[in-house]
């Protein structure tokens, strides 16, 4: 297990060349990582290797049937990986990068272990330099909470660290996240939004 400091540089988070590229040899050899989010530390893996992903379920004892979601760099990433309609186009508008997390229909480009049942997939463009630079450099990462299944939520490294320990292999630790909450979850799969669950954004700025 390593962590890797962060450092402010103009009002914003980042890493060092080198420590980039220890972060995407650790993705590329198929490790975990934690790392910062705008709203809580999320834990990151290849998306596409499917045994990382099962360790990522493991490492959280995270329930099968409840899919982690996909880290992009940018909201013009996303017909990419899942398929828009004129509500989802809105809501992207409005609120990504930022703290939400859509669920779209799956596109051809989506990762299949991180595909539903129902052929959703969950997206997030997150609002934190570190982030969006990790999914920059690699490419996109899974993204979920970095706790155990049902416990505290992550808003420092150090509350990461204390419930996943060496089950994780790279920690990256910025401080404590600006939100300090986990996202909002809406389904954009249909005509209209639906909150799955209410997190920093509000049912009612949908």
């Amino acid at each position: 297990m390593r962590t890797i400091q962060g450092r402010m540089k103009g009002g914003h988070w980042t890493l060092s060349r080198e420590d980039y590229e220890a972060v995407c040899q650790s993705l590329d050899a198929g490790r975990l990582i934690v790392y910062p989010t705008d709203t809580l530390y999320g834990l990151g893996c290849d998306p596409f290797d499917v045994p990382a992903v099962e360790r990522v379920f493991e490492v959280k004892r995270r329930p099968a049937e409840q899919p982690i979601a996909l880290a992009l760099t940018t909201a013009d990433q996303i017909p990419t990986y899942g398929r828009l309609n004129a509500a989802a186009q809105r809501v992207i508008a409005k609120h990504l990068p930022g703290p939400l997390t859509i669920l779209l229909r799956a596109a051809k480009g989506a990762p299949e272990p991180l595909v539903s049942s129902t052929g959703l997939l969950g997206i997030r463009v997150p609002d934190h330099t570190v982030a969006v630079a990790i999914a920059k450099a690699f490419g996109p990462i899974t993204t979920t909470s970095a706790n155990l299944h049902g416990g505290s939520a992550p808003a420092t490294c150090d509350a990461a660290r204390a419930q996943l320990g060496d089950a994780v292999d790279l920690y990256i630790d910025c401080g404590p996240t600006p939100h300090g909450k986990e996202s909002t979850i809406v389904d954009l799969s249909g005509d209209s939004p639906r909150v799955i669950r209410e997190g920093v954004v509000r049912r009612e700025d949908l």
